[in-house]
């Protein structure tokens, strides 16, 4: 495995939008990670991307930032929805200079060792969307299943022979990347507070 090498001088930092609609459920719960403009070391920024998704809930990825260009990266989620499930997905060397579906937020999480990353994970400048994961930081996440269909389709021909209503709690992409984040904290890759955060701001 080929590690990445040190990061140049212009780290892929980004100051997060004022105004998030996503609130943790609890005031005062836990505020989000502090994370300093520049790497301490030999490390790689990932961050939390937020797709708008109103009237629904938002999507989520994590961003792998590449070494020399901030909106170049790897975008790591699940896709998919409740009614068929999600599947893993790495959108490789993706380009936030020309790709349709851009982020309506970007939330820096944390600096992390670039010894959890490999190079081919961008492949090579090339984009691919790829549902293997490469490097300790993609496998680690992977442990963590992507959410199966959690949303039944009622047929109202038989609706009368269900009399009885239970609730379904959904699971989707922001259930994954709390999910995977936990599975990070174990591997050692990601600090406590980074996987409290995103449980506290889940919709």
């Amino acid at each position: 495995m080929d590690s990445i090498s040190p990061l140049n001088t212009s780290p892929c930092f980004f100051t997060p939008a004022a105004g998030n609609r996503n609130r943790p459920h609890a005031p005062g719960t836990t505020s989000q990670p502090i994370v300093p403009p520049k790497p301490d070391g030999n490390e790689i920024l990932v961050e939390l991307l937020i797709f708008n998704g109103a009237p629904f809930k938002d999507h989520w990825a994590y961003w792998v930032c590449s070494r020399d260009d901030p909106l170049i990266g790897v975008k790591v989620h699940v896709t998919g929805d409740v009614r068929t499930g999600f599947e893993f997905q790495a959108k490789r060397s993706h380009s936030l200079y020309s790709s349709t579906n851009l982020p309506s937020k970007r939330v820096p999480l944390q600096w992390v060792s670039a010894h959890f990353f490999d190079e081919a994970m961008f492949n090579y400048g090339i984009d691919k969307d790829d549902d293997t994961p490469i490097g300790p930081f993609e496998v680690t996440a992977r442990l963590a299943e992507p959410p199966g269909k959690t949303l039944n389709i009622v047929d109202e021909r038989n609706i009368s022979e269900r009399p009885v209503r239970r609730r379904i709690i959904q699971r989707d992409c922001q259930t994954w990347v709390c999910e995977s984040s936990d599975k990070l904290v174990e591997g050692g890759i990601f600090k406590d507070e980074v996987a409290a955060y995103l449980r506290a701001i889940t919709q």
